[in-house]
């Protein structure tokens, strides 16, 4: 690269950074000036992040038209109004809730588009000032901004990548991919990366082919027939505003720790790969985590649990590992890997298993308990650390009602070809042993589509399962 364009790049580069640096300071002095909390909506692939994202601001803005009995400051009197604001961070682009509810007001309904880059939005609430001896010195009425930060489920896995090297990458990667369905998915690409000389001479013709059919198993794990939920590297899916980063593969063969592969050849595929690892993860993933999870307080992690109890223990198990690595790198306490790489603390975090519309109601208390014990070991930790955790299962658009099939419970919805009722398997309360998924694991999940009814503007509020008690647990405390 000639001098005078890595000159322009480096400039350019640091540009960026000093203006970034800029937005930080103004969005720091905001919050320690204003009455505000920062929420991050995480999930993994399809957990319904932006339908959440939807039904929320959906609620809070038609409050007074809205079933909202368990969220305290809509019941008390104390919710006055809410209004959409800019966000300030021009690294986010504006949730799109005009495109989302749009799509949910056509005929026939349709689910709006996953989240596939950055995005957020600022919510202002109107507070009754609760009674007190400052209330009538401070103003009868109060402002809380409620900053909502929603990015793509495939990002969310590089998290626990940034605590690995290469080598300790490739055997986590070993390590999972001999377990089904992965072994099948992989198939001979598997033996090809097995028996790959690390030490070789790089060909970068024959990485870029291995590359293309690596992205081919993601895609087949993430893909609506398997719907894995641990897919890594994230950015090989959905590249992102930089573009797709330099490609990098999992060396499945020998040991990768041996002093006789730390001092092989720069040319060699273990280094290659190694380099384009680290900068992968300095480029791409730290970045990211730095200047979008610095500013977030509270967090809820949503979990498409009745998909993953429908495909058995291999997809069960691997949601318990996907969930493991995430919430051991979460900031619950100074010894995380955020809290020690950025200074952040999250304070509450919420687990909701979302779309339990799919099961009828008495299922919704056994799938509550049932995620509640999935991620028991993250509750525990956040706990230890004094963090305040909750589990909760919901539906934010709720798109069945409970009927009476032949004396069972069933329920009734709108598939894609019309109409449709259906009885399901009971759901456990827990998972010990292959006979606890009974015949769940062998029930196909009827496609439900969105409610009819909902409009694009104006009420009524959209139809949901304890979307109050989640914004309960989540502000409830700030809003009195």
């Amino acid at each position: 690269m000639p001098a005078s364009k890595r000159l322009r790049k480096t400039y350019r580069h640091l540009s960026d950074r000093a203006e970034r640096g800029f937005d930080a300071t103004r969005q720091q002095v905001r919050r320690l000036t204003e009455d505000r909390v920062c929420i991050g909506i995480t999930g993994l692939s399809r957990s319904g992040k932006t339908t959440f994202v939807t039904s929320l601001i959906n609620q809070l803005t038609h409050y007074d038209q809205a079933n909202l009995s368990g969220f305290s400051p809509a019941l008390g009197g104390q919710l006055l109004g809410c209004r959409v604001r800019p966000l300030e961070d021009r690294r986010l682009r504006p949730f799109p809730y005009s495109g989302a509810m749009a799509a949910l007001a056509a005929t026939p309904p349709q689910w709006p588009q996953p989240t596939e880059e950055l995005s957020g939005c600022l919510l202002a609430l109107k507070l009754r000032r609760g009674r007190g001896p400052l209330g009538a010195l401070r103003g009868a009425r109060r402002t809380l901004f409620v900053e909502i930060r929603d990015y793509p489920g495939e990002w969310l896995l590089d998290l626990p990548m940034m605590g690995l090297d290469y080598a300790q990458w490739c055997g986590q990667c070993k390590e999972l991919y001999v377990r089904e369905p992965r072994a099948s998915l992989l198939g001979e690409l598997g033996e090809t990366l097995a028996g790959l000389d690390p030490s070789a001479p790089y060909d970068e013709g024959q990485a870029h082919a291995l590359h293309q059919r690596y992205l081919t198993f993601l895609r087949r794990c993430k893909g609506s027939e398997h719907r894995l939920s641990l897919i890594q590297p994230g950015r090989f899916l959905i590249p992102g505003p930089d573009g797709p980063p330099l490609h990098f593969l999992p060396l499945l063969g020998q040991e990768l720790s041996s002093r006789a592969l730390q001092d092989a050849d720069p040319q060699s595929y273990f280094k290659v790969f190694e380099s384009r690892y680290q900068a992968y993860i300095s480029e791409h993933v730290t970045p990211f985590y730095q200047e979008f999870f610095r500013p977030v307080q509270r967090q809820i992690v949503l979990v498409d649990l009745v998909n993953a109890l429908n495909g058995g223990p291999a997809y069960v198990e691997d949601l318990r590992d996907a969930l493991g690595r995430i919430s051991d790198s979460f900031s619950y306490g100074r010894r995380s890997l955020l809290a020690r790489l950025f200074s952040s603390r999250i304070e509450k975090v919420v687990f909701a298993a979302t779309k339990v519309d799919q099961v009828v109601s008495r299922d919704h208390e056994p799938a509550r308990r049932l995620l509640g014990s999935i991620v028991s070991q993250a509750i525990r930790n956040a706990a230890y650390e004094g963090v305040t955790p909750a589990v909760e299962a919901i539906a934010s658009i709720r798109s069945s009602i409970n009927i009476q099939d032949q004396g069972d419970d069933a329920l009734a919805g709108r598939g894609p070809d019309g109409n449709l009722a259906y009885v399901h398997p009971p759901v456990p309360e827990q998972l010990h042993t292959e006979a606890d998924y009974g015949e769940f694991r062998d029930w196909k999940i009827p496609p439900l589509q969105p409610p009819p009814g909902i409009r694009e503007s104006g009420g009524p509020a959209i139809p949901h399962i304890r979307m109050d008690t989640v914004l309960e647990m989540l502000i409830g405390d700030l809003c009195r």
